[in-house]
């Protein structure tokens, strides 16, 4: 009896099915799909990453930007070891931007898959940086960075939850700031880590069948700067007057004289110089139409113009375009005559001895920035386009004006509303470039004497 019981409840017919139909398990991706997934913010079932996939995604972005900084230092790339050291420093924010997904991750995520997220951010900042910055205006730029941390929060929301099941919009948010904070400070510290940058090619000299007689030529200079003295016509009004004097230093590239060119232009506008100044210029394309510059020459043309000035109101406006030296010094050549490079000792000793005490000097060069603390007083002001241990940019004959030369004179002075004000504008805007092209920033320098600028802030721009 209880067999049969049992064995007629064994026949009973199965239950009927439910009326709602069960969804077959969703089919976990497969893991070297999932940056394809995450990054087309689609939903998806995520298996642990693979390490493989992983390592393959940093080398990856690795190759990607060695690939764009050997673009960007096309036509003549040249391989700096020194550069690669950087690279730890995106990676320390990689790992740590892991660390804080997975921190801030209630429950948390693996490690791996944190890491993934990660790395799987990389190329949007990255392309905005290196390549939509150079070609967008600075209305579009901004508009392509906030689309970028657009995206950037929901990526990683979205990754999160798909790692997680749950919502992390506060891990996504966090992540967010730190990448707006290693952004802020890479760009704070300069930290680029080039390791293609630009060769620098020197230019051939042209051979010419005529030889400048060197002795001849050197021996007119005085007459020539004493013929451009004489053409300052005295001033006897009791205001304080403005008085200029130029140097290009290198005749091999025509850029130095381009910029002294408009350096006084400007500079004499601006400050109602009204003729009052001269320029010594190497130009090996015309060694006839101005004083050439060497150190003999300026030292000339300092105590000449210091017997045209009156030395205790007056202001003189040196500006200097050239190649620089670490020592540092200044280079001066102009078709093999035997000059000297001129020493920050060399140009305080000559400012000195002519006793020109208020003076604005704006050197151009690389490594000017040493020149300061030679020159600075508190009637001085000294502003340079490079740091004391930096180089400049643009000193080539494919170029109208150097990077300085650009920021500074053609940019900034016109409009600004005083020489600090200038200084800043060009600083900014050779920085942005420096960024953008990817070469080590020069951090322009600068030393403001407080009396000289009380002054000129009294001056009139224009003086009569």
């Amino acid at each position: 009896m209880i067999l049969g019981m049992e064995d007629s409840d064994s026949l009973d017919p199965p239950a009927a099915p439910s009326a709602t139909p069960v969804d077959p398990p969703q089919r976990p991706q497969h893991s070297a799909a999932l940056p394809l997934r995450l990054w087309a913010l689609k939903k998806f079932a995520a298996p642990h990453p693979a390490t493989s996939v992983v390592v393959c995604l940093g080398i990856l972005w690795l190759a990607l930007w060695l690939a764009i900084d050997w673009w960007q230092a096309l036509p003549e790339p040249q391989f700096l070891l020194a550069g690669a050291p950087l690279l730890a420093w995106y990676a320390l924010a990689i790992l740590s931007m892991a660390a804080l997904l997975q921190r801030l991750s209630r429950p948390r995520p693996a490690y791996a898959a944190a890491l993934l997220l990660s790395l799987g951010l990389v190329p949007m900042p990255l392309l905005l940086a290196a390549i939509l910055a150079p070609y967008l205006n600075p209305v579009w730029l901004a508009a392509a960075a906030i689309a970028v941390l657009i995206y950037s929060f929901c990526y990683l929301a979205r990754g999160l939850r798909a790692f997680t099941g749950q919502s992390q919009r506060l891990a996504a948010l966090g992540g967010l700031v730190l990448l707006m904070g290693a952004i802020w400070t890479s760009d704070a510290l300069d930290v680029i880590p080039d390791v293609w940058t630009a060769q620098e090619i020197a230019e051939p000299k042209d051979s010419s069948d005529s030889q400048a007689d060197e002795e001849a030529l050197l021996f007119g200079q005085s007459a020539r700067i004493d013929q451009a003295l004489a053409t300052i016509r005295p001033d006897a009004s009791s205001r304080p007057k403005a008085f200029f004097l130029g140097f290009a230093g290198v005749g091999e590239q025509k850029v130095f004289a381009q910029e002294i060119g408009l350096a006084s232009r400007v500079l004499s506008e601006r400050y109602g110089m009204d003729g009052r100044g001269l320029s010594l210029i190497n130009d090996e394309r015309d060694l006839q139409s101005a004083p050439l510059a060497s150190a003999t020459a300026l030292k000339y043309s300092l105590r000449g113009l210091a017997g045209r000035m009156n030395l205790e109101r007056d202001v003189l406006f040196l500006a200097i375009s050239s190649h620089g030296a670490q020592d540092p010094s200044i280079a001066v050549s102009n078709s093999d005559l035997p000059f000297n490079e001129l020493s920050d000792e060399d140009l305080a000793a000559a400012l000195s001895d002519a006793g020109i005490k208020w003076r604005v000097i704006i050197i151009s060069a690389c490594y000017a920035g040493g020149f300061i603390e030679s020159l600075k007083d508190s009637r001085t002001i000294v502003i340079t386009a490079a740091a004391a241990d930096r180089t400049s940019f643009g000193c080539s004959n494919d170029s109208d004006l150097t990077y300085f030369g650009e920021a500074f004179y053609r940019d900034a002075l016109p409009e600004a509303r005083s020489l600090r004000d200038a200084f800043d504008k060009a600083k900014s805007a050779i920085a942005a470039r420096e960024r953008r092209e990817h070469v080590d920033a020069s951090k322009p320098q600068a030393y403001f004497g407080a009396e000289l600028e009380a002054k000129l802030a009294a001056m009139k721009d224009h003086a009569q």
